[in-house]
């Protein structure tokens, strides 16, 4: 991935720049998320911070007057700054729809088909429900493609299985396809564009490189705490004019930087539990269980069992031909690919995984 071509006038435009700090900006807006404590937070959004994002946003897909863009976000979730402000500062247009066509599939599609977007910017929960009420593949012939196309696609909020990812390539063949990363304390931090000759079905997407005006750093998570150089895993921090006060600011992800410089997100580090005596990172779980043919999504929590202490229980949400995938046959399948402690003691199918208001897994919603 690489910089937009004015990297620097988005950087100029948030004022503080990549370094962050500066004096205290003038708020827009207060947004609450809850994070992973279910606790409600207030979160500062700065004009300044606004400006950096929007101007990036524009230039990364060349957003236009000529583009009409799928509102899906409510005012209350971050990814609406790009339906709302990037696309009016650009005098595109924006595409309305109501929040009952999004909860459907087949009703998100009849809004795509009748208020043809060319751009759209969303969870991957939302582009999976989207592909999948598509028709499927008949008779050697190829799956249907989203009608009308659209040119770009951007998706954040959760990390995409690379089977779904794939299947929406397939559905949206002409779209560039955008990883956009970041917690609401940062707004969008890393991006990345999606080399659509590298999907494979399997291979994890990476979250990508900073954003212009955004300077990530990874630290250690020993006693220590000092900045990774290089290749290596750590807790991600944000400095600049999107962050909370200007940064820097611990994420509380832990990411990995490659050899190939680009970034890729590895769970979060207050999800990290002990399994009799291990450290387990369920989204490590996760991701294994999400690579079986017939599972669209899983997630994976800890719970406290009376007998055996804290185990790992893990929800699927299975495909329609999901033949034998029951609880036996998927730990088997973890147990293939992953330690025993870090095979879940249980699995249950549901039909779908509980949802936040904002489309992620609500985590504090599965049955404990």
């Amino acid at each position: 991935a690489t910089a937009p071509s004015n990297a620097g006038g988005a950087r100029d435009a948030g004022g503080s720049g990549g370094g962050g700090g500066g004096g205290a900006q003038e708020v827009a807006c207060i947004l609450h998320t809850s994070g992973s404590t279910g606790e409600p937070k207030p979160v500062p959004i700065t004009w300044a911070g606004l400006d950096a994002f929007t101007a990036f946003c524009i230039d990364l897909i060349g957003l236009s007057p000529a583009d009409r863009v799928l509102r899906v976000a409510e005012l209350v979730f971050d990814l609406a700054w790009f339906d709302h402000l990037a696309t009016f500062r650009a005098g595109a247009t924006l595409a309305t729809m109501t929040r009952r066509d999004l909860a459907s599939g087949r009703a998100l599609r009849d809004a795509v088909f009748a208020l043809a977007p060319t751009v759209i910017y969303g969870v991957p929960s939302m582009f999976m429900k989207l592909a999948a009420a598509l028709p499927a593949a008949d008779a050697g012939a190829p799956a249907a493609a989203l009608s009308p196309p659209v040119r770009a696609v951007l998706f954040a909020g959760e990390v995409f299985p690379p089977r779904e990812l794939a299947a929406l390539a397939a559905r949206a063949p002409g779209a560039a396809l955008y990883n956009l990363y970041g917690p609401t304390e940062t707004n969008v931090c890393t991006f990345h564009r999606v080399d659509r000759a590298a999907l494979d079905g399997a291979s994890e997407i990476p979250i990508g490189v900073a954003c212009p005006y955004a300077a990530c750093a990874l630290i250690a998570e020993d006693e220590g705490g000092g900045v990774i150089e290089g290749p290596g895993t750590g807790e991600l921090v944000v400095s600049g004019p999107t962050t909370v006060n200007g940064g820097p600011y611990r994420t509380r992800d832990r990411v990995e930087r490659k050899a190939d410089g680009l970034f890729y997100f590895r769970g979060r580090i207050d999800r990290m539990v002990k399994v009799r005596g291990y450290r387990v990172e369920p989204g490590e779980v996760e991701a294994a269980l999400a690579s079986h043919p017939a599972v669209r999504q899983a997630a994976v929590i800890a719970v406290e069992d009376p007998r055996l202490g804290k185990t790992l229980r893990g929800f699927v949400a299975l495909t329609a031909d999901s033949g034998d995938a029951d609880d036996r046959a998927l730990r088997m399948y973890l147990a293939e690919r992953l330690p025993p402690y870090m095979v879940p003691e249980k699995i249950v199918a549901m039909d779908e995984l509980p949802r936040t208001s904002t489309g992620k897994i609500d985590y504090f919603a599965l049955p404990g």
